[in-house]
């Protein structure tokens, strides 16, 4: 299945669009529950209260009703993601504060959909659809990362500004990715909290960058 492919088809009457989100609500709560070995359209439509061919009715198969659930989650993720460049609190802000409370909303962003994350990180390496789609949205996630954090380039003091903000989001989204995926045990011993990874993480790449 393609980006280009329909995933639903889209309901016109209100009732439809309701039955619809509790559908695609209940579908991510299923995933965030049992994994995508575990997920079936008949526990979906008994968590949604919606019949089994009212979902056919609107999606080909259990894959499309995944893919359409993932597609939702991201563009959640997205707006809140642009929020980056619109986000007032941060004029006047000085160019340390200024990169460290951008890789604290990035970062914020990441684990506050955590749960919706973890099922799809862990699904994408054998499954090369969402592994595209992943790609494409973490692609959209740096551009908009960067594209706020050279608005200061002449802050900078690394000689390749583009080049820096790339390598900064590198470290920002694998370190939060690694930690979704893989806990807060895996790498050390360390007992480090989330607050406490972030935190140091922004001092980092504010100490690479300036």
């Amino acid at each position: 299945m393609t980006l280009e492919e329909p995933l639903i088809r889209p309901p016109l009457q209100r009732r439809s669009q309701e039955s619809l989100e509790r559908v695609l609500q209940a579908g991510l709560e299923v995933l965030q529950d049992v994994g995508f070995e575990g997920f079936t359209l008949q526990e979906v439509s008994r968590r949604a209260n919606v019949s089994i061919g009212s979902i056919y009715a609107r999606v080909p198969s259990r894959e499309a009703l995944i893919l359409a659930i993932y597609e939702r989650a991201m563009a959640h993720m997205t707006e809140r993601e642009r929020q980056m460049e619109r986000d007032s609190k941060r004029e006047g802000l000085a160019p340390r504060e200024l990169v460290e409370t951008l890789v604290a909303d990035l970062a914020e962003i990441m684990l506050g959909s955590a749960s919706f994350l973890h099922v799809f990180m862990r699904q994408a390496p054998v499954d090369p659809e969402i592994w595209r789609r992943g790609s494409q949205h973490s692609q959209v996630a740096a551009d908009i990362f960067e594209k706020a954090l050279l608005q200061h380039r002449d802050k900078f003091s690394h000689p390749n500004p583009e080049l820096a903000v790339d390598v900064a989001f590198r470290m920002v989204y694998c370190t939060i990715a690694r930690r979704i995926t893989h806990g807060p045990k895996f790498e050390s011993n360390r007992r480090v909290s989330d607050k406490e990874l972030v935190r140091e993480l922004g001092h980092a790449v504010a100490d690479y960058l300036l």
